[in-house]
């Protein structure tokens, strides 16, 4: 008999209509919704499984989602950025709460978290915090006389950027990692002040999940440097008078509850098997403006025992359809956040 091992993952944002959160980087994300993921829930997986013991010797029934969550390669240290993120794991217990909360404050000035009501003797608590905000090296200039029309319903909706006038002036902070007009996908990476953080904008040519989006762009920065091609070709990572860039304000609030797709029994080989997710949300708060970007996620886990050619022509960097944001670290294999925005409920109307 599997008995309910409460395991409550948070990652906390405000939700909005069209937002969807994701588990991890392997879903696609529906067609016409935004979406969000972040391995801070990944992070929080995993401290839930260090607190009982290392990953469970077995799932039954198998359950794909807690196998890909369980087998994830990654290091946190250096994904997620220094000194804005922290996991907790321990007994459920009011005092383990008020520790947990004491050192969230210190980062947030708030008390987050909570304790779901009834707690099996030997429940697992496990909690995840990230709280960023990033800022341009060199600000893009906002738009008021004119719309961005975006995706195939052509949504007016309010963007910043720069001209063929100013582009050029960007050259030390805008990288060009992609650019392909064949098929329509464009990629930028964008400096940020005080950090090797980036914030990267990539649309690509159809919609993919994370995991894709992230494999070219780790790909495209395999090669640093913006003196890559010479101006003109396919591989020009600098920015020149004449080209344009435009991105529209982004802003969501999302929320999730994974409880129904990490069902299973979780046996770790040792006393309390088998164990059950009982709880598992996460919420997302994000923005991207002309100044730079924001995010902050909580996270919460309770697990209870037992149960190509030379271009002619300026290029336009216009995000106009579906597209990924990454808060990226330099040296980083995964980001530390990724946004698909699908469709316009998260972006600033007109």
């Amino acid at each position: 008999m599997i008995r309910s091992l409460p395991l409550v993952l948070c990652i906390v944002a405000h939700a909005s209509a069209g937002v969807i959160t994701l588990p991890d980087p392997h879903s696609l994300p529906p067609e016409g919704e935004t979406a969000v993921w972040s391995p801070l829930f990944q992070a929080t997986w995993d401290a839930m499984n260090k607190e009982i013991g290392g990953k469970p010797k077995k799932i039954d029934p198998p359950n794909e989602l807690m196998s890909r969550l369980d087998a994830f390669d990654w290091k946190a240290d250096t994904v997620m950025p220094e000194g804005a993120w922290k996991t907790w794991a321990g007994e459920a217990t009011p005092d383990f709460l008020k520790r947990v909360n004491a050192e969230a404050k210190e980062m947030t000035g708030e008390e987050p978290f909570k304790l779901s009501g009834e707690q099996i003797p030997g429940t697992i608590a496990c909690f995840g915090l990230l709280d960023r905000e990033v800022e341009f090296e060199k600000p893009f200039f906002r738009s008021a006389r004119a719309p961005l029309e975006f995706g195939a319903e052509k949504s007016p909706v309010r963007f910043f950027g720069t001209d063929g006038d100013n582009a050029e002036n960007f050259g030390e902070s805008v990288e060009v990692l992609s650019y392909r007009p064949v098929d329509g996908s464009l990629a930028l990476e964008v400096s940020c002040k005080g950090s090797d953080e980036k914030v990267i904008l990539y649309r690509p040519a159809k919609a993919q999940d994370f995991a894709t989006a992230c494999r070219w762009i780790r790909e495209w920065r395999k090669n640093p440097g913006q003196s890559a091609g010479l101006p003109g070709n396919w591989n020009d990572r600098w920015l020149h008078k004449g080209d344009e860039v435009r991105l529209p304000y982004v802003s969501l609030d999302a929320s999730a509850d994974f409880a129904g797709a990490l069902q299973g029994g979780r046996f770790y080989g040792k006393p309390g098997d088998p164990w059950a997710i009982r709880i598992a949300k996460q919420k997302t708060k994000f923005e991207l403006h002309e100044k730079g970007a924001k995010v902050r996620m909580e996270t919460s886990i309770e697990a209870d025992p037992f149960a190509a050619e030379p271009r002619k022509v300026p290029r336009r960097f216009i995000y106009d359809r579906p597209f990924f944001v990454f808060l990226w670290s330099e040296k980083a294999e995964w980001p530390y956040l990724g946004v698909w925005v699908g469709d316009d409920s998260a972006l600033r109307k007109f």
